[in-house]
């Protein structure tokens, strides 16, 4: 017994002194990470105003070379900073060639790092500077099997911003399939030559790229392409309909009322409700009793739509003050209660 109770008080004293060391090292860690950090601001502070005119100027005088460990991490710092504020091709360029002469060496290194973020930092950083010295690696790395996929992703990035060639068949044969907020990404990244060619292609794309290619459309407010979307509200895909219909409407571009009357009555809720949509952005009197024909819809969104859609008319508002008088249908009758009231209108039976 004596015995046991002695194994179980080594025990414990191990443990013990296990977490004081364990504790010891964290404190030392963060004792030396603090004076590691009041280093890298006091170089900054330094350092600012001399970087700062060297890249607006190309002053020699005012260069900074880092020498160090502690100097290349206030570089990289300010030169971040100044990247994300400054404006101007010229002094973008500044900052991208300095990069390119002060960081290739650490970024080539940390790009083989054992470390995952490790590797993933030095990828933003080559996209936040634009470096274009290590193209020829990153595309050797993104074909590595062993790659992950935020690596792969954040490369795409990359040869999308610096336009290399790869980048098209990288995203139209990519090895894992990209999401749809990764294709819109690299879409809303592309510059209009770029986008052009996806355009140009567009039937040879899987519709995993054809839908957030539409989608981008409207995102940005692409007028060039309403002839595109017009052309493909028609396919044979519900989902390409639905999604070049709701890109026109992201758009607000009127269109006639016959080219929305088959959308109506389509067999999808989603396709009705941005067909009801569309008609509200006609402003077309014409519209008002196809509207009161998709109050009685089976679907609350398509309703709520058609309504708000009507009151967006001229005369809109005294026509569903009418459906609400006159109608049997009780969707119809609540629904045009909500939006009249909604635009300050007050029914009374």
């Amino acid at each position: 017994m004596a015995m046991s109770i002695q194994v179980v008080y080594i025990l414990f004293g191990g443990l013990l002194l296990l977490l004081v060391c364990f504790l010891s090292y964290l404190l030392i860690q963060k004792a030396r990470l603090n004076a590691f950090r009041a280093k890298v601001e006091s170089y900054k502070d330094s350092m600012k105003e001399s970087l700062f005119i060297y890249l607006y100027r190309k002053d020699e005088e005012h260069r900074v070379e880092p020498k160090n460990r502690i100097e290349l991490a206030g570089v990289e710092e300010l030169l971040s900073g100044f990247s994300a504020a400054v404006q101007g091709d010229e002094i973008l360029n500044n900052i991208t060639l300095y990069a390119e002469k002060v960081f290739t060496p650490k970024y080539k290194k940390e790009l083989h790092h054992s470390r995952w973020s490790v590797r993933m930092n030095a990828l933003y950083a080559i996209e936040d500077f634009g470096l274009t010295t290590l193209t020829d690696q990153l595309v050797e790395i993104y074909e590595k099997k062993n790659s992950t996929a935020a690596e792969k992703n954040q490369i795409l990035k990359i040869l999308v911003k610096l336009n290399r060639p790869e980048f098209v068949m990288y995203m139209t044969n990519a090895s894992r399939p990209l999401s749809e907020f990764m294709y819109r990404s690299l879409f809303g990244t592309m510059n209009s030559e770029q986008f052009q060619q996806f355009i140009n292609k567009f039937e040879d794309l899987q519709e995993e790229i054809q839908l957030p290619l539409i989608d981008m459309i409207g995102i940005n407010h692409k007028l060039e392409y309403i002839d595109f979307l017009k052309m493909h509200m028609k396919s044979s895909s519900e989902e390409l309909r639905i999604r070049s219909l709701k890109s026109l409407n992201a758009l607000s571009f009127p269109l006639r009322i016959e080219e929305l009357t088959n959308h109506l009555q389509s067999g999808i809720w989603q396709e009705r409700m941005m067909a009801t949509k569309l008609i509200g952005k006609t402003r077309d009197e014409k519209g008002l009793s196809l509207l009161e024909q998709s109050l009685k819809d089976s679907h609350f969104l398509v309703r709520s739509n058609a309504a708000q859609s009507m009151m967006k008319i001229p005369t809109g508002k005294e026509y569903l003050v009418q459906v609400y008088k006159t109608t049997d249908d009780k969707f119809s009758k609540d629904m045009a209660a909500e939006w009249l009231e909604k635009g300050g209108i007050t029914v009374v039976e």
